[in-house]
């Protein structure tokens, strides 16, 4: 029982380093299709891309929850990636899933919305698995 434990412990040090915690392994990129306009619903789409050596579980749900800010109306302030992904035969994606945030501006101008990302993740090299929580910004700019 104490060789698991040690051997856990070790395990952990490495993928922590130093005074460090475990790397950022999923990076959200938030897009809008076309120029939103003030006073009319538009969407946020993000995408995701993930650390080379990592896969993304999509039985376990990535969420992303977001905090309104004055003058942005959210339809939803916590959203979930759709599960599906057609190519992958296990429980992680292979093509990995986008968000799509529904959003009101009632006026011309630059927003930031803050929000957490939350997702499970296994390491392709040893099969350690964890939950990360991201801190995020999304941009919103209104016409």
């Amino acid at each position: 029982m104490l060789k698991l434990a040690l051997g856990a412990m070790f395990v952990l040090s490495q993928l922590s380093g130093i005074g460090g915690g475990l790397p950022q392994i999923l990076h959200p990129d938030f897009k809008t299709a076309a120029p939103m306009k003030a006073g009319k619903r538009g969407e946020v789409t993000v995408s995701f891309t993930a650390l080379n050596g990592y896969a993304i579980d999509r039985t376990l749900p990535m969420t992303l929850k977001l905090t309104a800010v004055p003058g942005v109306t959210l339809a939803k302030t916590e959203l979930t990636a759709p599960s599906n992904d057609p190519k992958s035969k296990d429980q992680y994606y292979v093509d990995l899933p986008t968000i799509k945030v529904p959003v009101t501006a009632a006026k011309p101008g630059k927003y930031e919305l803050a929000g957490k990302l939350s997702y499970f993740f296994c390491s392709k090299a040893d099969g350690f698995c964890s939950k990360q929580v991201l801190d995020v910004k999304m941009p919103v700019t209104a016409e």
